[in-house]
């Protein structure tokens, strides 16, 4: 994916298609109210709350957004299949390019886990989900040193009037 693939799809309407097999058992809601710890080294620990928005363009990706008082700026992630890959990606946006990592996931057990590597950084993910929660450990090293830990809980937030908010996509 390129740069100017990922902003096209962050800007692009989210629709109804149902998404590819791949992509179907991974957690989504609408909107979900999102918790975030991020604790550093020094044993700080930073905490925020946030408002995640989701949508899907033309089942092939999911692409989610939020704002992040931490980062100082929005956070955008777009998830696909990478038939080339056999695998889940996730794109992001770190330090202005392109980040990637490569997503497991274990369906049955409804787990996750995740890698990606940007410029000196690389992250380390696990995390669980169910139908009401999603919870995720990321370990983030800077030249193979611990940097930082980010600990985030998801949950769908109530229909809002005129909608379901936390209507889950066409394939459930």
């Amino acid at each position: 994916m390129t740069l100017e693939q990922f902003n096209t799809l962050v800007a692009a309407p989210g629709d109804t298609n149902a998404l590819r097999a791949e992509l179907a058992s991974l957690p989504f809601w609408k909107v979900a109210k999102c918790s975030t710890a991020f604790k550093l080294p020094d044993g700080r620990v930073f905490t925020e709350e946030s408002v995640a928005t989701t949508k899907t363009i033309g089942g092939k990706y999911i692409v989610c957004s939020m704002d992040s008082q931490y980062l100082k700026g929005p956070l955008r992630v777009v998830t696909a299949y990478d038939e080339k890959a056999s695998a889940i990606k996730s794109w992001g946006i770190a330090g202005g390019s392109l980040a990637v990592s490569t997503v497991v996931l274990y369906p049955e057990k409804r787990l996750t886990a995740s890698s990606g590597a940007h410029e000196e950084f690389m992250e380390i993910s696990v995390g669980t989900y169910s139908e009401t929660e999603s919870f995720s450990r990321v370990s983030v090293y800077k030249n193979g040193v611990l940097s930082l830990t980010r600990d985030a809980r998801y949950w769908p937030m109530k229909a809002e009037p005129g909608g379901a908010a936390n209507e889950a996509p066409p394939h459930r």
